[in-house]
């Protein structure tokens, strides 16, 4: 997973994540999150389900000096994108692999209006799964593959912008 946060944040730092407002969605340990805050994002929001891992990401907001720029909430993804109330640049995805393509929620997340002008959506995924080339308004714009982990890019486009 290391090889692919570097690759992610290589592909990022040339769109620019200098003060952006970003979302870890199925946040985990809040690596996404931290790496994002680690090379300048404004804000961070993490979201993840379990009461444990939520112990795991505050340990390491504290740990980096992020925590004045992290929002931790404890809640599953799905309920929590009804409540986020701002527009993100950058939304990041790493949802356990175990389950099937977060298709619904990439859709969501323009829907319910959190995407700002020229936001990007990235999910992560198993490379074995098809990361679907539309979702909602949301096209595809790249599948890139490293190894068994793939990364999949999502923007809004035409008319929709």
């Amino acid at each position: 997973m290391d090889r692919v946060r570097v690759a992610l944040f290589n592909i990022l730092a040339a769109r620019g994540i200098e003060g952006a407002i970003v979302v870890d969605l199925y946040a985990g340990t809040g690596s996404l999150g931290i790496e994002a805050l680690s090379r300048g994002a404004a804000q961070a929001d993490f979201v993840e389900a379990d009461r444990r891992q939520m112990d795991v990401i505050q340990a390491n907001v504290q740990a980096t000096n992020v925590a004045d720029r992290a929002t931790l909430i404890h809640s599953t993804v799905e309920r929590a994108l009804e409540g986020l109330g701002r527009r993100y640049d950058l939304v990041l995805m790493d949802p356990p692999y175990t389950q099937p393509f977060p298709a619904g929620v990439v859709a969501r997340t323009a829907e319910l209006g959190l995407l700002a002008e020229d936001a990007v959506v990235v999910v992560g995924h198993a490379s074995r799964v098809e990361a679907p080339a539309v979702c909602g308004r949301l096209v595809r714009d790249q599948d890139r593959r490293y190894g068994d982990s793939s990364l999949a890019f999502y923007s809004v486009h035409g008319d929709d912008a």
